[in-house]
């Protein structure tokens, strides 16, 4: 059996640029996580990639479910993901997935207290997914990127998928710990694989049960640094707002609509950050009380 507690005493850092670190925020049977999460990746990764052509130069590559496209030796050097990890019907497994979710929103009404502005550009949640960097010659890493980027040039088709241009906050929430030194490797940690904050000059080095978020935008671009030992596992989602549009595959539901979905509103958001505003400041004079509470 799988044991989860969402920790109440958590310690909140405040890194700068946005990125706010919420240590031991979680805690978890973590040698029974690191299985299921290794299992639901293996599952779903033969599916991670599909041929395809480059637009530009109509070069065989290959496509992953967001529809960004990579070189053969590229997809190679890229993490494994289970995407899919939401519509299992283990019990161990929605255990797992609601617990995550509820760590992270939990985190978020911190993350609005440090950045209250936040609020006001999430409309909706997409629930995590799993991300493994597993070992392979020469190491996995996770290049330079943001997580509004959805690729366009003019003059060729708009992208098909464009959820993570809706992106606001970031979160990660992971899964093992990053160790110093290859003696210290036990086959459920990892060497390297450091967070990298590249316009902030930040370093996060990953902890099991450490919460993480961020701006989804450019200002806190970000890489995995090269993962040197061991398997490196987390649990990856957004905050997103925006009304969606369907024809570039922004689907958002009422979460009892679909229990499977990944894409859902935060029906009680509203309430949830008044409540959390008040406690944290009785005499209601906080910013963040007085954006929620008032219509604009």
């Amino acid at each position: 059996m799988v044991l989860y507690m969402i920790n109440s005493d958590f310690l909140v850092k405040n890194l700068g640029g946005g990125v706010v670190v919420f240590k031991n925020a979680i805690s978890l049977d973590w040698d029974s996580v690191f299985d299921v999460a290794e299992m639901l990746v293996d599952l779903d990764s033969p599916s991670m990639y599909k041929p395809a052509l480059d637009p530009e130069t109509g070069e065989q590559v290959l496509s992953n479910k967001s529809e960004y496209i990579y070189s053969q030796d590229a997809a190679g050097e890229m993490p494994r993901r289970c995407s899919v990890a939401h519509q299992s019907q283990d019990d161990k497994v929605i255990k797992l997935l609601e617990e995550l979710e509820s760590a992270k929103d939990e985190c978020l009404l911190h993350y609005f207290w440090e950045y209250p502005l936040a609020y006001k550009v999430v409309w909706w949640k997409v629930k995590g997914h799993f991300v493994s960097y597993s070992p392979t010659k020469g190491g996995l890493y996770l290049g330079v990127h943001s997580d509004t980027s959805a690729d366009y040039a003019y003059g060729f088709e708009h992208p098909k998928q464009q959820l993570a241009t809706r992106n606001s906050v970031s979160c990660l929430v992971y899964l093992n710990d990053c160790v110093d030194t290859e003696e210290e490797l036990n086959g459920k940690n990892f060497t390297g694989g450091h967070h990298y904050f590249n316009y902030l000059n930040l370093t996060y080095k990953p902890q099991k049960g450490d919460i993480l978020m961020f701006p989804s935008n450019y200002v806190a671009a970000h890489e995995v640094k090269t993962v040197t030992g061991g398997h490196r596992y987390t649990y990856l989602g957004w905050y997103a707002h925006g009304t969606p549009n369907q024809t570039v595959g922004e689907y958002v539901v009422e979460p009892t609509t679909n229990p499977s979905a990944t894409n859902v509103y935060m029906p009680s958001l509203r309430e949830d950050v008044i409540a959390f505003a008040d406690k944290k400041d009785p005499s209601r004079t906080s910013f963040l009380h007085t954006l929620a509470s008032r219509i604009w």
